[in-house]
């Protein structure tokens, strides 16, 4: 819907309108190609380009300089096992990559110029600048090879002193974990075992590699004491455990919070969904009696049924109605078909009226928007709670369409959490002890029976009760379980979620408010593409 377009007096106000149309066309036009935004980045990536060609330059002549002064000859040694002089070809090398990714991705696109090439263009501007900043520090190696050997030679003993510090540290922190967080868990859980040790792995080769530098540092320290030492085997080293040290504690709290989820079961249900749907009705009035169009703009944001957000964006009228002056005083005159929709928005035809002059107006639909929220059901440890309304994004929203009554995040006793994938709720802890035990039916079908805390996942959106049996199970767990949601088969269709027989049969279901508000069909109309039939403006430009 767009606005009302007033028939205009002609000549006093011809080049006015003359002018703002072409405006309008000309505004029109700059929002067809990539973002303002991108542009200026894909702008700076070029002046960059060229800068980093100057960096390398200067870094070069710098390294010439110092490389043929006296105080050279400490680090001769140095830089020809090293070969330093190699780094300024080697960042030449890359930052010509980065221009040919330049001339030949994302020059292209931004020639292109058009919306779709954003995502792709921002894309191509992080890889160019990540190439750029690899050829910025192969520039800067040497000179900065040269400030951190020159300092060991200096501070060696300062040095020492503080990276065998810190490999106490380091040492006495990873073997702290592994005899008591890891060890505990491991016995507790062992068929996580495997999965405890690959994530503990990277700290018992930070020891590793950390036992193998203190040797070097005191080796080198022990030379300096008696001639000469190899200063930059020493300061690498010693680097090298300093920078361990700051990785294990950024590292190590993170690990311990993953073990301490191995104590912890949870699952996150979702429970209801709804949309809440707003409209922006612009009224632009006017006098019919000037010889110039003089309009005023007043907003109205309106909350809005499903239905009514259908019938105004889905109309094709370019207003949804326009108020005249009369014989005994304003009439409006509502444009056929949105009368129920007009009635329901309940706008105050008076509010904020701009001068008394003004005897004419048409209101018409500016913008909508949509607010989408989800409502949880979360259990943890066999004890269960409602959340409220929690907002939520568009996407976000989308993607679980599928998943009402769907467990979107499951974490059983004994496992780490994993990437959610919806299934139904209690699938994942199927087949553990903690939770229940395998039983026969009367025909001897096996069939998991819950403990009783746990019991509310066989009522909680199916009527009657459902029982996961093993063949379900155990085809969710070889087929789907971390891969993609598992919403069952029947002869109809799904057994599980939004459009699952059990669920659509399910009380708690039929009172929700995504049932209640209409379900997919009213979904459809608002989450996926149904203000497709809104062009959005209004009147703005023209007279009355």
């Amino acid at each position: 819907m767009t606005g009302r377009h007033p028939r205009v007096k002609t000549e006093p106000i011809f080049t006015n309108v003359v002018f703002i149309l072409l405006a309008l066309v000309f505004l029109t036009g700059c929002g067809q190609g990539l973002s303002d935004a991108t542009k200026t980045q894909a702008k700076a990536v070029k002046q960059d380009l060229e800068s980093t060609r100057d960096f390398i330059e200067a870094q070069k002549k710098k390294y010439a300089g110092l490389s043929t002064s006296p105080d050279f000859s400490a680090m001769a040694e140095y830089a020809a096992r090293e070969k330093w002089g190699r780094a300024f070809a080697d960042a030449g090398a890359t930052l010509a990559r980065a221009q040919d990714l330049y001339d030949k991705g994302l020059n292209v696109t931004i020639k292109q110029d058009k919306p779709e090439g954003d995502v792709q263009a921002l894309a191509q501007i992080k890889q160019v600048n990540s190439i750029i900043r690899d050829a910025k520090d192969q520039a800067k190696a040497p000179l900065e090879r040269v400030s951190r050997i020159t300092a060991a030679m200096n501070r060696t003993q300062a040095m020492e002193r503080s990276a065998l510090k810190s490999a106490d540290t380091i040492l006495s922190k990873v073997q702290g974990l592994e005899q008591e967080p890891v060890a505990k868990a491991k016995e507790q859980f062992p068929a996580s075992e495997a999965k405890i040790t690959a994530r503990f792995a990277p700290f018992v080769k930070m020891a590793d590699d950390t036992k193998i530098n203190t040797d070097i540092v005191k080796t080198q320290y022990k030379a300096h004491t008696e001639g000469p030492a190899d200063y930059a085997a020493f300061v690498t080293a010693a680097d090298a455990i300093e920078e361990a040290k700051v990785t294990l504690s950024r590292e190590a709290p993170k690990f311990e919070k993953d073990l301490d989820q191995l104590y912890q079961s949870y699952t996150k249900i979702l429970e209801d969904m709804k949309v809440d749907y707003f409209v922006n009705i612009y009224r632009e009035s006017w006098d019919e009696r000037s010889d110039f169009y003089n309009p005023r703009i007043f907003a109205y944001t309106v909350q809005v049924s499903p239905a009514v957000f259908q019938a105004l964006t889905q109309s094709e009228a370019e207003s949804i109605a326009e108020l005249k002056s009369g014989g005994k005083g304003m009439n409006i005159r509502v444009t056929p078909g949105l009368e129920s929709a007009f009635k329901a928005l309940n706008l105050d035809l008076a509010a904020g009226w701009p001068d008394s002059r003004h005897n004419a107006a048409t209101f018409y639909l500016e913008s909508t928007q949509l607010k989408h929220f989800h409502k949880y059901l979360k259990e943890e440890n066999g004890e269960t709670s409602e959340t409220g309304w929690e907002a939520v994004n568009a996407s976000f929203y989308e993607q679980n369409m599928d998943n009402l009554g769907m467990a979107i995040l499951s974490k059983p006793y004994g496992e780490f959490e994993p990437d959610p994938q919806a299934a139904p709720p209690g699938m994942a802890y199927v087949g553990n002890p903690e939770y229940g035990e395998w039983k026969k039916d009367e025909n001897g079908n096996n069939f998991w029976s819950w403990y009783g805390k746990y019991a509310f996942f066989s009522n909680l959106f199916f009527f009657p009760p459902h029982y996961y049996s093993d063949g379900s199970w155990n085809r969710w767990r070889s087929d789907y379980r971390y891969k993609k949601p598992y919403y069952g088969q029947s002869q109809t269709g799904y057994t599980f979620g939004t459009r699952g027989s059990t669920m659509n049969q399910s009380p708690r279901y039929q009172n929700s408010t995504f049932s209640k508000t209409g379900g997919f069909k009213t979904a459809s109309a608002s989450v996926r593409g149904g203000a497709s039939g809104l062009r959005g403006g209004g009147p703005k430009s023209n007279g009355k």
